[in-house]
């Protein structure tokens, strides 16, 4: 877990390096780069996005996420579209690690309303149960077609401080046989600080409550981030549950991420 938060760190500081080195172009203001950055959920943009997640659990049990992502903004609305490749390495009668596809998720958003300090979003989040067979029963998939609808809201408090709320309900519309219904209530918190030099630094505490299950989690995610210019940002995060049956089951996430807004 040290070694990947390390290399991690390490990523970050050879990206910043490239833009230093390649004299990319700087970010203009602190409201670019809290638009490039994509902490925003209610900051209408088009861009596309690549992250890696590695999943760290215990007894050597790994999982690797490769996301590609696309969002196309138009006016207040915007559209995304995301995939997920998987790798496992704890499949029974398999050695190393095996990779299948991971599902695929469509989303749209509408900011409704937007000023100065206050902004207010609505979206629909619909998870389609793509996984192939052997990544879904290794990785605990619902096997379900799953929607979100969610609400945030934006408070700027200053020109580089902000705050959003965010909760959002995912539930099944269809199940597969065999697979337990989704009912789940996640509350999405985010502090973000952004600095004219490109950086930006976010907490976002996550208290998770599971219906189905009767379960509470609290997941806590610090995000460090840059703006390397020219519309590129690069991102790493890290996941941690609090409870500890959840860092059992899920473990830890750690996640670099590299993105282009149009």
């Amino acid at each position: 877990m040290k070694h990947f938060s390390l290399l991690l760190m390490l990523l970050l500081t050879g990206w910043v390096g490239y833009a230093q080195n390649h004299e990319l172009e700087q970010p203009a203001s602190v409201d670019e780069v809290r638009t490039q950055s994509g902490v925003d959920p209610t900051r209408v943009t088009s861009r596309l996005g690549y992250s890696f997640r590695f999943f760290d659990r215990p007894a050597d049990a790994a999982q690797i996420n490769n996301r590609i992502s696309a969002t196309f903004g138009v006016n207040d609305w915007s559209f995304n579209l995301k995939a997920d490749l998987i790798s496992l390495n704890t499949l029974p009668g398999r050695s190393g690690f095996v990779t299948g596809f991971g599902g695929m998720a469509f989303s749209a958003l509408n900011a409704f309303f937007v000023n100065e300090r206050h902004a207010l979003a609505a979206s629909l989040d619909l998870a389609f149960p793509f996984a192939s067979q052997n990544i879904a029963t290794a990785t605990g998939a619902d096997g379900s077609l799953t929607l979100t609808p969610a609400v945030t809201y934006s408070y700027t408090i200053n020109r580089s401080l902000m705050l959003a709320i965010q909760p959002q309900y995912a539930f099944s519309l269809a199940t597969g046989r065999g697979y337990a219904c989704t009912s789940v209530l996640t509350l999405r918190i985010f502090l973000a600080k952004f600095y004219d030099s490109g950086f930006y630094f976010v907490f976002e505490p996550r208290p998770i409550y599971d219906f189905q299950a009767r379960q509470f989690d609290l997941v806590l995610s610090p995000i460090v981030g840059t703006t390397l210019g020219g519309g590129y940002a690069v991102s790493v995060l890290a996941e941690v549950p609090v409870r500890g049956q959840m860092l059992r089951s899920r473990g830890a996430m750690y996640l670099f991420a590299l993105t282009r807004t149009f």
